[in-house]
């Protein structure tokens, strides 16, 4: 399968900023020239800017334009793997990868989790029902819950294992939040995380599996809207 055309966008970006073309603090080209030099739409442009943005290497100041907010990619993904992540079929990998590991996490969380692992839930289903009513990004809080239900485990392993793929799940969110539905979203965390205090562990699992199966589906219509969108040549906007 041919590579997003966002991606390749993003691509470009992150290697003329390697390259040195922009430092931090210099002002990206502009939409319409990014457009012109790759040959591509203004979606796209925007798709990957936006992207960049969320993993902190642009700025976008309103009225003026993007900005290079880093250049060190040292605590980033390498940028190939940024790339695979932004693929469609990579994507659905993940989606399995994540129910074979987490919903097992859920499971062990629910047995033997502890008072403090109930307080940092919470606090991450409180930040989440903020920023819903805030109409903001919800990634943070979603990377907290899950996290808290990981340290819940008091499995070294699976703490290591987690946080050595968290940039990897990160990217991949992003794209996920595409097609996430919010309300759902909290409503499968408050459920997992009900589950978790009282100890019960098959319905803990149950109500990971339900979640994640729920964000597959989602991603699945994404992905059938992407491959329809790759059969024809995207055309660039004047």
């Amino acid at each position: 399968m041919s590579k997003k055309v966002s991606s390749i966008v993003t691509e470009y970006i992150l290697e003329e900023i390697k390259k040195g073309t922009f430092k931090v603090g210099d002002k990206l080209h502009s939409e319409r020239e990014l457009m012109e030099t790759l040959k591509v739409g203004r979606s796209s442009v925007r798709e990957a800017l936006n992207s960049l943005v969320d993993m902190q290497v642009l700025q976008k100041r309103m009225g003026i334009g993007v900005f290079v907010k880093k250049t060190d990619f040292s605590d980033m993904v390498h940028k190939h793997v940024v790339s695979a992540l932004l693929d469609p079929k990579s994507s659905r990998e993940l989606m399995e990868f994540r129910l074979m590991l987490e919903v097992e996490i859920c499971g062990k969380a629910a047995e033997v989790a502890k008072e403090e692992d109930f307080v940092q839930m919470e606090q991450s289903l409180e930040m989440m029902k903020s920023a819903i009513q805030m109409n903001l990004p919800i990634l943070e809080a979603d990377q907290k819950f899950h996290q808290a239900i990981v340290k819940a485990t008091r499995n070294q392993v699976l703490m290591k294992v987690y946080e050595s793929i968290t940039e990897f799940l990160t990217t991949a969110k992003r794209e996920m939040l595409l097609i996430s539905d919010k309300l759902t979203t909290i409503q499968f965390h408050e459920k997992i995380y009900q589950a978790i205090k009282d100890h019960n562990v098959e319905l803990a699992r149950q109500m990971m599996r339900e979640h994640l199966y729920d964000v597959a589906i989602r991603y699945e219509r994404l992905y059938e809207k992407w491959e329809n969108q790759e059969q024809q040549p995207e055309k660039t906007e004047q």
